[in-house]
């Protein structure tokens, strides 16, 4: 009985260990983001996703912490808080702002601090 614990204990241990954390695999943050949607809430709470129209935008969020692109160009870089909260340096604000973020395998939903809401909704390239 002892001996079967100990191999079961072993192999829970060993699959445990061997899972992935944090941000790779399909739903990393990582990459080329086109965007999609944006919102901007008028105040009222009426504010819905709408879809882009012209040109498409891009964001590039490089492992490094640097973030380049067309689609939030004030965005300089960022640092991952947890795995809902990103810190972004921007030009606009010389103290990093939090925005709120959120990924699946194939799209990226980004927040900023908004008094009212808004937000860019991306898929990636």
């Amino acid at each position: 009985m002892k001996k079967l614990l100990f191999a079961l204990l072993i192999t829970t241990c060993g699959t445990y260990l061997s899972c992935k954390k944090g941000h790779d695999g399909p739903g990393e943050l990582y990459g080329t983001w086109k965007l999609t949607e944006t919102m901007f809430d008028p105040g009222d709470g009426s504010g819905v996703y709408t879809k882009v129209k012209g040109a498409a935008k891009y964001i590039v969020i490089d492992k490094s912490g640097k973030v380049e692109g067309d689609a939030i160009p004030d965005i300089l870089s960022y640092k991952i808080l947890d795995s809902v909260k990103i810190e972004v340096t921007t030009k606009s604000y010389d103290k990093p702002l939090i925005y709120q973020y959120k990924v699946t395998s194939g799209t990226l939903t980004i927040n900023p601090p908004c008094i009212e809401g808004c937000g860019y909704r991306f898929i990636r390239k």
